[in-house]
């Protein structure tokens, strides 16, 4: 039974930044993420991507690199939207 809540909890996880990404993709705008959202999601995939594999758990590595690619997808909107602001092509 813990596995399971686990499992729900790391999904859940995982998939809570991609309708924020799919919002600024069909937008293509991202002016309602913060920077600091963004940081802190991809830092935290990226560490609890180091533990899984430090305990070799395995079956969340999946769960941590879907939400590390959301975070991209988002960073990658705000990142043009900058670049878009700035008039650089």
């Amino acid at each position: 039974m813990q596995e399971f809540i686990g499992l729900i909890g790391s999904l859940c996880f995982a998939f809570s930044s991609w309708p924020q990404a799919y919002y600024s993709w069909r937008k293509q705008s991202a002016k309602g993420v913060k920077w600091s959202f963004i940081l802190l999601w991809l830092s935290g995939s990226i560490f609890s991507t180091i533990y899984a594999t430090y305990y070799h758990k395995y079956v969340l590595l999946i769960n941590y690199l879907c939400g590390a690619m959301g975070t991209l997808v988002i960073l990658y909107v705000k990142i043009e939207e900058y670049y878009k602001e700035k008039g650089c092509k």
